[in-house]
């Protein structure tokens, strides 16, 4: 939020990554809640589906540490997958299907507060 936190780069807009950041972990388990995958697969749905850039893999493989220390999603090793050597594979636990229903409704709450920011901003600037 502007004004809170540390200023990076003598203040101004920071860089919108911080909102990208916060995104990243309700994206997740919704990806995990449709279907069990491991981390790369993870990291090309999010590329190929959701306007959020260049991802880091360290990124995604540090949100899914945490999540599984929150309990939010177990991992299992693919022993069958006959692809390279096993794989972790992440799927949602009922915690984590709770915070999806949370995240879920906090969107809907701020879907709204968005559309009624974007309409003042449109009429502030047709108004100019």
């Amino acid at each position: 939020m502007p004004g809170r936190g540390r200023r990076r780069h003598g203040g101004g807009p920071q860089p919108h990554w911080g909102r990208r950041k916060r995104i990243l972990q309700p994206l997740i388990l919704l990806l995990l809640a449709e279907k069990a995958t491991h981390g790369y697969g993870l990291t090309e749905r999010l590329t190929d589906n959701y306007a959020l850039g260049a991802i880091v893999p360290q990124t995604i493989y540090r949100a899914l540490r945490e999540m599984e220390e929150a309990g939010w999603i177990a991992p299992s090793w693919d022993l069958e997958s006959g692809q390279g050597p096993p794989r972790k594979v992440y799927q949602v636990t009922p915690v984590g299907i709770s915070a999806l229903e949370i995240w879920s409704q906090e969107m809907q709450g701020l879907r709204g507060m968005v559309n009624v920011f974007l309409e003042s901003y449109q009429q502030l600037h047709q108004g100019r």
